[in-house]
């Protein structure tokens, strides 16, 4: 029997045995399994490791865990494993294309279950684009509308809280030097435009980006 202790005791004067399953009641996973970063579309740095014990705290040797992705749309290497000697299975869990919370399923076949969490990073070098405010027509000595940009990684999914540096042309002044990027990837500056009527420029890079964007703004 998976995940049970089958302990038999044999009659003095006959061939009777009476057997006690010990049965698989506990699944706990391992601290450095727990709580870790990766980056989107790629396994974790530590495999998931969850113990099998029973009632009494005893390892359970050949219990079969059932893994099962919760959210994320990741994925992991086998869909159960089998404790060891020790009563550990493993499994390595590769992430799901979305930044955040994503979290996987351990379970055993008495019904107790362990939730495993890990947090996805945006992955490699991604895209800055303009969202709105490119070629403005303002008064001179005025203010533009935001403008505002959009940065993703390379799977489209949006970067929070990176830094996006602003910088300008002709005589303006920018509302900021520096902007964060919100939880949806997008952040804004805006320009006061000089009291001389010119075209100017508004750059906005970041490292995150392969490229920076520029906005044309024409004080009138």
């Amino acid at each position: 029997m998976g995940g049970a202790l089958l302990l038999s005791n044999a009659a003095c004067d006959d061939k009777d045995f009476n057997t006690i399953a010990i049965l698989a009641t506990s699944i706990t996973v391992d601290a450095a399994s727990q709580n870790q970063v990766g980056v989107v579309g790629q396994p974790l740095p530590q495999p998931i490791v969850v113990h099998v014990s029973d009632p009494n705290g005893s390892s359970i040797t050949n219990a079969v865990v059932t893994w099962t992705v919760l959210t994320g749309g990741g994925s992991v290497s086998a869909p159960t494993s089998v404790t060891d000697a020790n009563g550990n299975a493993s499994v390595t869990w590769t992430l799901g294309p979305t930044v955040g919370a994503q979290s996987l399923r351990a379970s055993i076949e008495t019904g107790a279950s362990v939730t495993i969490n890990a947090t996805a990073n945006a992955a490699g070098t991604g895209t800055l684009s303009i969202v709105s405010g490119n070629n403005q027509s303002v008064t001179a000595g005025a203010a533009t509308t935001p403008l505002s940009v959009l940065l993703v990684d390379a799977n489209g999914n949006p970067v929070p809280n990176a830094t996006v540096t602003w910088s300008r042309t002709g005589a303006g002044t920018l509302s900021a030097t520096t902007t964060t990027t919100d939880a949806n990837g997008n952040t804004s500056v805006t320009l006061t435009t000089s009291t001389t009527p010119e075209t100017a420029t508004v750059t906005g890079s970041t490292a995150g980006a392969a490229a920076p964007v520029v906005f044309t703004i024409t004080g009138t």
